[in-house]
């Protein structure tokens, strides 16, 4: 289980050190891909393994679905950790999610986000506004 968050800073050529409570439960590759609200989902290959047998339970004859699936999967990384406990991601990913020096790592339970510090802050800050009201809300399964 991923949670917490640490504010971490990306160095010249891209590498983020995992935190070490992250690396310890993460194994020694994650799985990049298109988050929701602009950041990077990280996932371990237990977990990316469930989420590929899920979308595999999806009916591609769905126009909706294929473009997910299109867009989801294309984006796809294996980020290897190195022996500093670093992720090494491409300048192509960095600017397409506008991940720049200082990066928020965000636990989500079964998987980790990366997000720009800035705009994490901009979306905690309207989150936090409703979160009594999205608690209320939430539907029990």
């Amino acid at each position: 289980m991923f949670f917490g968050s640490y504010q971490y800073t990306l160095d010249d050529k891209g590498r983020l050190v995992i935190p070490s409570k992250m690396r310890s439960e993460s194994g020694p590759i994650l799985f990049a891909m298109r988050g929701f609200e602009n950041c990077i989902s990280l996932f371990t290959q237990q977990t990316f393994a469930q989420l590929v047998q899920q979308v595999n339970t999806y009916d591609f004859n769905q126009a909706n679905v294929r473009q997910y699936l299109r867009t989801a999967l294309a984006s796809v990384i294996e980020l290897p950790i190195d022996d500093h406990g670093r992720i090494q991601i491409p300048q192509e990913t960095l600017k397409q999610f506008k991940l720049e020096k200082n990066v928020k790592i965000i636990g989500m339970n079964d998987h980790i986000e990366l997000w720009n510090a800035s705009i994490w802050d901009e979306y905690q800050s309207d989150a936090a506004s409703q979160f009594e009201e999205h608690a209320a809300n939430l539907s029990k399964k």
